[in-house]
């Protein structure tokens, strides 16, 4: 079966040092941090990491749960007020630095590759001009905190390109909102629709092409050519298989994962990972066989747990299966695989 030609090929995925920020903003106790990163399989020193990335699912889930954890619905838009350029590295510098808004925001709608995989801003400039977000994926819920957040940092960042004597014209977003948005209109200090058919940020036509006052051509020149030297993002994503191949080791030893539990754990529904492991050749029930086969083989060669032990933290019940499933990807059976390592020293076995 061949793939689908307009569905995304990978798992789209965030630069790790986004939910550090949120993270940072979010005043929880640090045991409190963890645990709710512990749930999806992270930790503070996984995201602290200067390259690290996450899949965007993962991203857009706790920051709902981060959002719950303090009691505030509109955590992901009062965060955003207080984020600067630096969040977003070069693509925010060039915003900033831009001769105006329309070369801001499609400088930002070129460059957003650069941080995340998942979605997208478009831009018009004409008689209504606005930028529009959109999250690529429909399945990706939810989705409030990550939009709130989004859009009210493009007008923190707009704010900080023109100056004080600007303001939106209206935003809209696509969830459900509050009765009365009153929380959300003293921030945008402009009208706030929701229920809409799109999520925008909508400016003042006066606004789209007034010069910028602290315009810098040379920091534009020196970050867009810093953007253009990259091939590709730099936090390049894999293809399905070795993402759920990822995620399979960040479920406990002894269980056998499921097609539904790997499919939570990305963001996705257990039908579509199933169809995009077709699509690649390969099953949830395969890559799980491979994963425990090398988990094993690394106890066999690290640890002197017996093989029925082995068995049963690979996931297997009895060892016969074990046996079968070891020597369809080894080529021998767990017995002979560690005296072969132990009679050539490579081994922990001493």
């Amino acid at each position: 079966m061949s793939p689908d030609p307009t569905e995304p090929s990978r798992i789209p995925r965030i630069q790790a040092k986004v939910l550090n920020a949120v993270l940072n903003g979010a005043p929880l106790p640090e045991t409190e941090v963890e645990a709710l990163l512990s749930v999806e399989g992270l930790s503070r020193a996984d995201i602290r990491e200067p390259h690290a990335t996450l899949p965007f699912a993962t991203y857009l889930r706790l920051f709902e749960r981060i959002s719950q954890a303090l009691g505030r619905d509109s955590f992901g838009l009062e965060l955003s007020q207080g984020m600067g350029p630096e969040l977003i590295g070069p693509a925010g510098y060039i915003f900033v630095a831009s001769p105006d808004l329309t070369h801001a925001v499609q400088a930002l709608a070129s460059s957003v590759f650069t941080i995340q995989d998942a979605t997208r801003f478009e831009v018009q400039t004409g008689e209504e001009p606005h930028v529009r977000y959109r999250i690529t994926d429909d399945e990706m819920m939810p989705r409030r905190q990550d939009v709130e957040f989004s859009l009210g940092y493009v007008d923190r960042l707009t704010r900080l390109l023109l100056g004080p004597g600007y303001k939106a014209a209206e935003v809209w977003f696509e969830h459900r909102g509050p009765a009365r948005p009153d929380r959300q209109e003293a921030l945008f200090g402009c009208p706030v629709f929701f229920d809409q058919d799109m999520n925008a940020l909508w400016f003042r036509r006066e606004d789209i092409d007034r010069r910028a006052p602290k315009a810098d051509p040379n920091l534009v020149a020196v970050m867009q050519h810093y953007i253009q030297l990259l091939d590709r993002p730099s936090h390049a994503i894999t293809t399905f298989s070795e993402e759920v191949t990822q995620t399979l080791a960040t479920l406990p030893d002894g269980r056998e994962p499921t097609l539904d539990t790997v499919a939570a754990r990305l963001g996705l529904g257990a039908s579509t990972l199933g169809r995009r492991l077709r699509a690649e050749g390969t099953s949830i029930r395969d890559l799980a066989r491979r994963h425990g086969v090398e988990l094993a083989a690394r106890l066999l060669a690290e640890t002197r747990l017996t093989i029925f032990e082995i068995a049963e933290r690979s996931g297997y019940a009895e060892t016969a299966s074990f046996t079968r499933a070891f020597r369809s990807v080894t080529g021998e059976s767990p017995r002979h695989y560690r005296s072969r390592l132990a009679a050539s020293g490579a081994g922990g076995m001493g």
